[in-house]
């Protein structure tokens, strides 16, 4: 498996603007919570699905203690890789080793620079070569940015949903790509 041995790697945003690209480590805590404390109120609102005003230690070691199987996740970083500026993961579903759960955010500046597309790009071909047959996200109704940044990404809005939106990707029949 290409995660975590993967080196870091340049990725230049569509204003021109540069940013690293690396595996998330445990050792980015710091580096990760100061990134989710960065986000405006609401972007943090979409991501948890509550009003995150303090994570709590437990939920800083779920987030950022990855195995690189069942849960992946990558760190977008300014190019001195002081400053977080976006994460991606997934987590493979604890019911279907073959399906996991997509969860991205990025800072509120960096957004709509073809950050976050990069980033559920480089999610799926990684899914992909991981064997994985089925990828599913959820977002908040009202995130019609979140949903259209997964649509643009290959995902399908699943019927329903009320106060979520449920969306999905099937992999299986599409797993020729291989990542950058």
């Amino acid at each position: 498996m290409i995660y975590p041995t993967q080196h870091p790697r340049d990725f230049v945003l569509d204003d021109g603007g540069r940013v690293r690209i690396r595996p998330l480590h445990a050792t980015d805590r710091p580096i990760y919570e100061a990134a989710v404390y960065s986000l405006s109120p609401r972007s943090r609102y979409f991501r948890f699905f509550a009003p995150i005003e303090k994570m709590s230690d437990r939920l800083l070691d779920q987030m950022t203690q990855v195995d690189g199987r069942g849960h992946v996740a990558w760190l977008a970083l300014t190019p001195d890789e002081g400053t977080g500026v976006g994460v991606v993961r997934y987590v493979r579903a604890a019911d279907d080793d073959q399906s996991a759960e997509v969860a991205i955010a990025v800072a509120d500046d960096w957004q709509g620079r073809g950050l976050g597309s990069e980033l559920i790009r480089q999610t799926v071909d990684h899914a992909r070569l991981a064997g994985l047959d089925l990828l599913t996200a959820t977002t908040l109704r009202e995130n019609s940015a979140g949903a259209g940044l997964l649509r643009a990404g290959g995902f399908g809005v699943k019927p329903g949903g009320g106060f979520y939106r449920e969306l999905e990707l099937q992999l299986k029949a599409a797993r020729s790509r291989s990542p950058r």
